[in-house]
């Protein structure tokens, strides 16, 4: 059974360091802001990832783009919603989207795929049991 929820993480707000000389957000705070997404995600949701970071089994990032659709500027405050879709025997796709908490537009969408890794064989392995139990709740409904 599949979820249709989002995971939240709103505590990312935009400060003089992730502008240009013109005062608009740089792009790339798009990818740090999504690992932190990611990370809080992960920790909140699968009760055993502290575990699954000490064991052999090592999470890569295979693929990763990101959509601009809207500036961002300092002060504002940004709200991250993360989804999982795609989800296979070794990876799954994590999507996060960026809003501009104040005028609540999307502002940025990133996608990227997390695949897993045995790190004594170097060799693909299944996604760890409490994180592919953690991600169907988040799993995107798609329709076609």
């Amino acid at each position: 059974m599949t979820g249709n929820k989002a995971f939240i993480f709103d505590k990312l707000g935009i400060f003089f360091k992730h502008t240009d000389y013109q005062g608009f957000l740089h792009p790339y705070n798009f990818f740090e802001w999504m690992s932190y997404t990611r990370e809080a995600y992960f920790s909140q949701v699968c009760s055993d990832f502290h575990n699954i970071l000490e064991s052999p089994i090592k999470m890569m990032t295979a693929k990763v783009d990101a959509m601009l659709y809207d500036d961002g500027f300092f002060g504002d405050s940004i709200e991250a919603k993360l989804t999982i879709t795609k989800i296979k025997k070794v990876s799954f796709d994590v999507i996060i989207r960026f809003f501009n908490k104040m005028s609540t537009k999307l502002i940025c969408e990133t996608r990227h795929t997390l695949v897993f890794v045995d790190s004594r064989t170097n060799a693909f392995t299944t996604i760890p049991k409490g994180l592919a139990d953690a991600i169907v709740e988040y799993q995107e409904q798609t329709y076609i």
